[in-house]
């Protein structure tokens, strides 16, 4: 039923928003490689057939009477997230699970059967299952539909021995717990969860997401299942999940362990907002669990109210409030791609050099960027710490292994970054080439300026403020949408970034690149390398690089203090 729902899909005979045809033949290439038997994972279709008679034998507890019978959407859900098992172990290939859906599709219904079989059916030594939401109004909803499951199934509370309190249920017979998580996050140590149901993702902080993630770490196959429509603040936790989501789908990063499912409403549909095949394509469960003549009152809301509109837009067609637009488009980006672009093609040419060093435990980028006949040619290159804890989280770890592997990552020794290896690295890169200027942040100069300097090459402070680098970013943003006048090597550690970029517009209509929100794990080092390379691009060739406050040169110490040992 999974596989056919999947098909159906993709051969346009379901109503389907783009993440969502994304997803299923995201899912039946995965399902493709696992039936290889030779990768890190396999498929098994005893697993989901087993997790499918387990909820269909759960009732329902609002709504609807009787068992709980799976929709054909339902089985692919939970074939996401339970038929494919590790190779070497057996145990559960996915361990993160978000799913992006608007109101009214069932979720927690589901969610709840998942938690229920994961505690007593998974064979985890001292389950724990975690039920995260902002609020204990918010957690009360799937945690009240435990509390009534075991009303309506005695069997069930015998079978497993449950014991429900008012801040905890326990499974006697199989050693497992259900607790709450709505306090602050100092308040949460001590939780172990094998499984942690985030409900309502986009109302919760960032702390106790933080918390709770980690307190997964020391389980030997954990589940972390988030359920949310799109919220309001896009500086929430909750945002960056749903960007890393875009991107897995998308193909801009690669995260096997995650199984990732949006419903919403892309910009086009946004102006259709009220139309039935808009809607129905982004509510899986459309004429099931959400009936079509309940909308008609809503519709009529929103046509009035500014206010309501934009609540029917965030819970019926999944569209965040305030949400930035990105500079970039990915797909025009995309399109720019030449995988045979290489540097040493350009000795000769004019070559300039933006570099984002960041933190010393995360992602640092150089961008090269030369011009031939009015067209911009650009490389980039990139280093992490093999010690990074984004390769220690299942979200990120694949992607940055694979860009490694296939070479477009250094990783450097330790848990902090080694600027010597990255000097090295470009300064190795520059040689023999007509190098015009190398560009760096104000606050970055220090670290290797003096170096890049003393190998003879001419350094530029460039400071990441909007009046700076807007004329860069505009140039770019044109540019991209015609691969006659931008032409990129197909990095796909760029393309993420790219897709991570937003723009930020002072009084002044001067826009700034940043990421969504601060501390965010969508980088963008890659984009800010490459604007910093193309404002001296655009320096130069006006005959202005190093006379104007765009691009000052950095100060040569020999200049100041004379070559050390000339007095004597």
């Amino acid at each position: 039923m999974a596989v056919w729902y999947c098909e159906a899909v993709l051969a346009g005979k379901v109503p389907a928003c783009i993440e969502e045809i994304q997803a299923c033949r995201r899912f039946l290439d995965m399902r493709k490689i696992a039936q290889t038997a030779v990768g890190a994972y396999y498929w098994s279709d005893a697993h989901i057939v087993d997790v499918c008679s387990f909820v269909e034998k759960l009732p329902h507890t609002k709504a609807f009477e009787g068992s709980i019978v799976l929709e054909p959407v339902q089985c692919w859900w939970l074939a996401g997230i339970f038929a494919f098992r590790e190779a070497e172990t057996g145990l559960r290939w996915v361990r993160s699970v978000s799913f992006w859906v608007p109101r009214k599709n069932a979720k927690s219904t589901l969610s709840v059967g998942v938690v229920l079989y994961c505690l007593t059916c998974e064979d985890e030594p001292g389950a724990e299952a975690t039920i995260s939401a902002g609020s204990i109004a918010q957690a009360n909803i799937p945690y009240g539909m435990l509390r009534k499951t075991f009303k309506l199934e005695p069997d069930f509370v015998e079978r497993y021995g449950v014991h429900d309190t008012r801040d905890y249920t326990e499974f006697t017979k199989v050693d497992a717990r259900i607790t709450l998580a709505t306090s602050k996050a100092k308040n949460l140590d001590g939780l172990n969860p094998h499984v942690v149901l985030a409900e309502e993702l986009h109302a919760q902080s960032q702390e106790v997401i933080g918390v709770l993630r980690t307190a997964m770490g020391s389980r030997r196959n954990p589940l972390w299942l988030s359920i949310s429509t799109a919220g309001r603040d896009v500086n929430s936790a909750a945002y960056e999940d749903w960007k890393f989501a875009q991107a897995v789908l998308s193909g801009r990063m690669r995260a096997d362990r995650a199984f990732v499912v949006i419903y919403a409403a892309s910009k086009e549909d946004a102006e259709r907002r009220f139309d039935p095949r808009v809607v129905e394509k982004v509510n899986p469960l459309w004429g099931v669990s959400l009936n079509p003549a309940s909308l008609d009152e809503e519709i009529i809301e929103a046509r009035k109210s500014p206010s309501k509109l934009n609540e029917y837009l965030r819970t019926r067609v999944n569209i965040w409030s305030r949400a930035a637009g990105n500079l970039i488009d990915v797909d025009a980006w995309n399109a720019c791609e030449d995988t045979k672009l290489n540097l040493d093609a350009f000795r000769g040419f004019p070559l300039f050099v933006g570099i984002d060093l960041a933190s010393r435990s995360d992602l640092n980028a150089a961008a090269y960027l030369t011009v031939v006949d009015g067209c911009v040619y650009t490389t980039g290159e990139y280093w992490l710490p093999e010690k990074a804890s984004r390769l220690e989280d299942d979200r990120f770890a694949d992607a940055f292994h694979q860009w490694h592997e296939d070479e477009w990552l250094t990783l450097t020794p330790g848990g902090f970054i080694d600027y010597k290896v990255i000097l090295k690295q470009i300064l190795a890169k520059l040689e023999g080439h007509r190098v015009i200027g190398v560009g760096l942040d104000d606050y970055q100069a220090n670290l290797m300026g003096k170096e890049i300097e003393e190998a003879g090459y001419t350094v530029f402070i460039v400071p990441k403020r909007a009046k700076y680098l807007t004329q860069s970013t505009e140039d770019l943003i044109a540019r991209v949408t015609d691969p006659r006048l931008l032409q990129h090597d197909g990095n796909p550690i760029s393309a993420w970034c790219a897709g991570n970029v937003v723009g930020h517009w002072d009084a002044n209509d001067n826009v700034l690149p940043k990421k969504e929100k601060p501390g965010s794990k969508a980088n963008i080092d890659g984009m800010d390398a490459l604007i910093i390379s193309n404002a001296l691009r655009i320096d130069w060739e006006a005959g202005v690089l190093g006379q104007t406050d765009k691009a000052q040169p950095l100060p040569n110490p020999y200049l100041n203090r004379g070559l050390a040992g000339a007095a004597a």
